[in-house]
């Protein structure tokens, strides 16, 4: 059975984020799910792409088949803006491994509309002439 390890979550904008897990397995598939609750879903439940309730986890990828242990990448989108999710990693060899899951990480909230931006650089300063 593989053991997986260092899950990470990073936000790289307002609805998309990465992760990547560790494997010291070179066979098999890993499977990720990303929801909105710490609470890691079962490893079957990770790999159907669903939640710790059952339903549809808010992002699910499988990855390739793997040949080599090591980093496993995912890149997830079609998140909500502003919002804190984790990522939930498992490995399917002979059996699942245990599922391991990403610290917490929060998508990048929507721009500011243009009324509140800072106009700072917009100003015009006159000086005498």
């Amino acid at each position: 059975m593989a053991i997986l390890t260092n899950p990470t979550g990073v936000t790289t904008g307002q609805t998309t984020a990465d992760g990547t897990v560790t494997t010291d397995t070179g066979s098999g598939t890993v499977y990720t799910v990303v929801t909105q609750s710490a609470t890691a879903p079962t490893g079957a439940q990770v790999k159907a792409g669903l939640d710790e309730f059952g339903a549809p986890a808010d992002y699910a990828e499988t990855g390739p088949l793997l040949i080599f242990p090591g980093t496993v990448s995912f890149s997830a989108s079609g998140l909500a803006s502003a919002t804190t999710y984790f990522f939930h990693f498992v490995q399917q060899t002979n059996k699942l491994s245990a599922v391991v899951s990403s610290p917490s990480f929060t998508t990048q909230p929507p721009d500011a509309p243009i009324a509140d931006r800072d106009r700072t650089r917009n100003t015009i300063v006159r000086g005498d002439l």
